[in-house]
């Protein structure tokens, strides 16, 4: 718009030179890289309070739990009543809720409810 206000005036005789004008004029970037939010890399990606509570609520609710008020970060899964199959509903459960994906060898690391927090709030797409 500037550029046809001031060919108007005359002060540029061609649209020629008016486009070599734009493509030396800077293009205006609002962000450092274009990136609206840089991730900065560090040891968790997110609140770790916030993954707890989420982690013993699912936990908590499932049908295998033996007693949801033992439900802390320091249980066992198989001091809950947990088997395989229901840690497997978990971690699912867990991927559903985080909109992520625990590869089986973290899985099968995975013994008590701090691990399952511990690798949740430590993950990069953990939402």
């Amino acid at each position: 718009m500037f550029l046809q206000r001031f060919a108007q005036r005359g002060s540029i005789k061609s649209l020629n030179s008016m486009s070599r004008l734009a493509a030396m004029a800077p293009c205006r970037l609002y962000y450092k890289d274009n990136v609206l939010m840089p991730r900065e890399q560090g040891e968790y990606y997110a609140d770790p309070m916030d993954v707890a509570e989420r982690v013993v609520r699912l936990v908590a609710l499932h049908d295998s739990c033996k007693d949801p008020s033992n439900v802390t970060l320091d249980a066992a899964f198989s001091q809950l009543g947990l088997n395989a199959l229901d840690m497997c509903e978990v971690f699912i459960g867990c991927e559903r809720e985080f909109d992520l994906e625990i590869s089986e060898e973290d899985c099968e690391a995975m013994t008590s409810i701090n691990d399952l927090v511990e690798h949740l709030a430590r993950h990069p797409s953990t939402k």
